[in-house]
């Protein structure tokens, strides 16, 4: 039953003899689900705000053990919950939030309020300075940006 939910959590692109599923939240997930379904697991990239994925293994996201990266420039840095320095921005915005919304201290460490911080978020900085979080999935539409997931390949007949 677990495999099912995950196809509904999944985004699916439709091909000619395949079936190609992105959005898994780790590496192992994305092979777990390759094996279960004869898939084969790769690398895809979403360049310039196109949202259909096109094979590219150029970012080494298997090699690395990621399932995800992002470019948007030489001024950008994308982080993206699994980079190193993501923790450090998120409790810095955390903070930042708690200090303008005035919580009481037991809320600070009690409620965990902000929905982009706990899903899988992207944070977006323009110069080391916070421009926007948004999504994953919102990330490849963001203007010259070059998003690369981990993805897996099913044929049409197994899917």
């Amino acid at each position: 039953m677990e495999t099912e939910n995950i196809v509904e959590r999944l985004t699916k692109y439709e091909f000619e003899t395949t079936n190609v599923y992105t959005g898994f939240r780790s590496v192992g997930e994305a092979r777990k689900f390759a094996e279960e379904r004869n898939g084969r697991l790769m690398e895809v990239g979403f360049l310039d705000g196109n949202d259909n994925p096109a094979e590219d293994d150029s970012q080494n996201l298997i090699a690395e053990n990621k399932y995800y990266k992002a470019f948007a420039g030489p001024d950008y840095r994308i982080l993206h919950s699994s980079d190193e320095g993501f923790q450090e921005v998120a409790e810095k915005l955390k903070e930042r939030k708690n200090e303008l919304t005035e919580k009481s201290p037991d809320e600070k460490y009690i409620s965990d309020s902000d929905p982009l911080l706990e899903e899988d978020p992207v944070i977006i900085l323009f110069k080391d300075q916070v421009q926007e979080i948004t999504s994953r999935e919102r990330s490849k539409y963001l203007m010259h940006t070059k998003v690369y997931e981990l993805a897996v390949s099913v044929p049409k007949t197994d899917s």
